[in-house]
């Protein structure tokens, strides 16, 4: 994907053609897209046999097309799979829907998409007029805290099981780097595990290849060039992955009607 005044130019791109024409035993080609949609043109298409995903970008594409399957995820340096959406109020709100609740920009998964998906109050709140949309995640964190809405959708970063029931990083950080005491907020709800986005493939690619693949990215953490070059944002390698792993992704996207995402690279994707 091109990215900033970048154009078509792909740092490492020499590492990574051969990396990948040694896994496979083929020449390879790289190629740059100029955004999303021109991206999933080009796979469903099968001008291409392999993509680079956000999570929506590849929940659109699964919508248009079952012929996909992604091969595997990024891991975050913290060890985390993906994000969680989650409902931050004010203690006094917490045994109640709060009236007004910030949501993030119209192509954010874990602050609009994921919440007015799954929460269970979302259809009351849109029948309400409670939700407040805001341009960015930031937005809906800075009406929080000046007390102009009594809640937000946030995220945390998180691995596929909450484990011992705890959640931190995200949002939860950001509020304790302003300075809000863990008392003056609580989170009374959490969505499903959002994946980070996958690098996937046709269907149509021989399964020898598709576990080359794998072998590939599941052993790139030990090439420290290499793993920048391909998932410079999480850095913690890759883990295999498959198309349920984005059920929850997909069912946001369809739920909301958004056939195509914008080109957003937010961490709250």
């Amino acid at each position: 994907m091109a990215s900033g005044g970048e154009g078509a130019a792909v740092e490492g791109l020499s590492a990574i053609k051969t990396a990948f024409s040694n896994a496979l035993s083929m020449p390879v080609d790289v190629l740059v897209a100029r955004d999303y949609p021109a991206l999933i043109e080009s796979h469903l298409d099968g001008r291409i046999d392999y993509a680079i995903y956000t999570a929506p970008a590849y929940a659109a594409a699964s919508i248009r097309c079952a012929c996909l399957r992604p091969v595997a995820a990024p891991i975050g340096i913290d060890g985390s799979f993906g994000l969680r959406s989650v409902l931050i109020v004010r203690p006094a709100e917490s045994d109640t829907a709060p009236k007004s609740i910030a949501v993030g920009p119209d192509d954010s998964l874990a602050t609009r998409l994921a919440p007015l998906a799954s929460w269970p109050g979302a259809v009351d709140a849109l029948e309400a007029g409670g939700f407040v949309p805001t341009e960015s995640a930031g937005e809906a964190e800075a009406m929080f805290l000046s007390g102009a809405v009594d809640a937000y959708f946030g995220w945390v970063p998180a691995a596929p099981e909450p484990g011992d029931g705890s959640l931190s990083g995200g949002s939860i950080d950001r509020l304790a780097s302003a300075g809000v005491d863990a008392s003056a907020f609580e989170i009374t709800w959490h969505s499903a595990l959002l994946r980070y986005g996958p690098h996937a493939v046709r269907n149509t690619l021989p399964q020898e290849q598709v576990e080359a693949l794998q072998r590939l990215l599941t052993g790139v953490v030990a090439d420290r060039d290499l793993n920048y070059y391909l998932e410079r944002r999480h850095g913690g390698g890759f883990a295999a992955t498959a198309q349920e792993d984005y059920l929850s992704v997909i069912e946001a996207l369809g739920a909301v009607g958004k056939a195509m995402p914008a080109n957003s690279a937010s961490p709250t994707e």
